[in-house]
């Protein structure tokens, strides 16, 4: 299913704040689309719109550097500064960039590649030229291209300037859509496996009727409805932030879904499987397309998430970790 035909009357309004981009992004991973949805509407959009940049394309990606990968000067230089090395001060906003940025999701594919670098003067994105080359060197566990953008010198003409908050909260938000194609692909991969159950015999008797499979069923609907639900909550705090800086109660709930949902994840692969039994690892059956997605979404959120849950758990002290638990949907419309 192409990003379009999920999007919908969605392309028409691209340039305006979308309430409901959830489902556009659940959607994705209900359905295994191969396209880079999320990022396009609950990460590219916003950050867009948040610059005062036009939207680009729908099919958009955008790959974060960090400081080691990317060499930002500027490209008319200060010959007379004494500050850093030739570029770190200049004149005009004109910058030359050089280095690689990996695994890059989709931009071979995407229309456009958004690029957030560090300039000398702070944050910044642009959309990365054709004389960027993007090189496909290898692919994520759903076969999905993981690409790596190759800098050989590139001017940048006008880099549009963001915010430090702003640029802080792209991590989190690829990270959220990550958690929302897990949710998204966890519920396809729960509805194929009570299917499964349902219809399928052993003994006589199809094998929901079989107390440890029905057992294993109730945990997987249980992991499924608690990733859902998770992801929901931190998805309203998108909204609720539009183009802007998520709050501190947002940020908290984006990085506890972030860190359940990578969980969840495995877990939800384990037992999916586990009721399919040999089946489902075959050409024979979806499931695999599923759940290698989910496989692969949990690669992409990465390592640290808990620990940065807790470190702000710590740093609530004793009499304020029940508020950091409950403004997580404080102000919330229901």
């Amino acid at each position: 299913m192409s990003a379009t035909t999920i999007i919908g009357d969605r392309v028409r309004n691209a340039t305006e704040p979308r309430a409901r981009d959830v489902d556009v992004v659940f959607a994705a991973g209900y359905s295994a689309t191969a396209a880079p949805i999320g990022e396009s509407v609950l990460v590219v959009g916003p950050l867009l719109r948040s610059a005062g940049h036009a939207v680009v394309e729908v099919n958009s990606t955008i790959a974060v550097a960090d400081s080691t990968s990317l060499v930002v000067r500027y490209t008319h230089a200060n010959a007379e500064s004494t500050v850093g090395p030739l570029g770190a001060e200049g004149v005009g906003s004109a910058i030359t960039v050089t280095g690689t940025v990996a695994r890059v999701s989709f931009a071979s594919t995407a229309d456009a590649v958004v690029v957030l670098v560090d300039t000398p003067s702070g944050p910044a994105v642009f959309v990365a030229p054709d004389e960027v080359r993007i090189l496909d060197t290898e692919t994520d566990l759903a076969g999905n291209p993981l690409s790596t953008l190759v800098f050989d010198g590139v001017e940048i003409a006008s880099p549009v300037p963001v915010s430090r908050e702003l640029a802080t909260d792209v991590r989190l938000r690829l990270a959220l859509v990550h958690a929302a194609l897990i949710a998204g692909a966890a519920q396809r991969c729960a509805e194929m496996t009570v299917a499964h159950t349902s219809t399928r015999k052993q003994f006589g008797r199809t094998l929901d009727h079989f107390q440890a499979v029905k057992q294993n069923e109730a945990l997987l609907l249980q992991e499924v409805a608690l990733v859902r639900g998770v992801v929901r909550v931190a998805l309203r705090h998108l909204d609720a932030a539009g183009s802007g800086p998520l709050s501190a109660a947002g940020r908290t709930a984006v990085t506890a879904a972030v860190v359940q949902a990578a969980v969840s994840a495995g877990e939800i692969a384990r037992l999916s499987h586990q009721l399919h039994g040999a089946i489902g690892f075959t050409e024979l059956s979806d499931l695999h397309l599923y759940t290698t997605r989910l496989w692969a979404s949990r690669d992409a959120i990465g390592r640290g998430w808990a620990s940065r849950l807790g470190t702000s758990a710590i740093a609530a002290g004793a009499d304020g970790v029940w508020n950091l638990v409950t403004a997580s949907t404080e102000g919330l419309n229901r």
